[in-house]
């Protein structure tokens, strides 16, 4: 069974959530998490997004993917992901920028959220 986009989208969400809520139980209790997890954090975020590029564009006709295409796209992301999505999505591009940069920083705004109702 071969690995597809929408598993690697399911993924990063649903890691998502549970970092956001490990983030806030700590922040309950006084603590915040180090920075050993940011980075590794930040290192699975990419991963993922990246191979959710890598398995979208297998999926979609019209793409261009040259032989290193996973070598480029690993140090071209930055400017290569905003531009694959308006390419392929068009007029949901920035939804779909907002949710993966808000994905990443969920953790985050479930601390700020806790800091203001307290």
């Amino acid at each position: 069974m071969a690995l597809r986009s929408r598993t690697v989208l399911v993924t990063y969400v649903l890691l998502s959530l549970v970092v956001a809520l490990y983030q806030a139980v700590l922040f309950v209790r006084g603590h915040l998490s180090g920075t050993l997890f940011h980075v590794t954090w930040a290192m699975v975020t990419l991963a993922l997004v990246i191979a959710w590029v890598e398995l979208d564009c297998r999926e979609r006709k019209g793409i261009y993917r040259p032989f290193e295409f996973g070598f480029l796209l690993l140090l071209f992301w930055p400017f290569y992901l905003p531009y694959y999505l308006f390419r392929t999505r068009r007029a949901y591009a920035t939804l779909w920028l907002i949710g993966f940069v808000g994905l990443y920083y969920l953790g985050y705004l479930l601390q700020w959220v806790i800091h203001v109702v307290r």
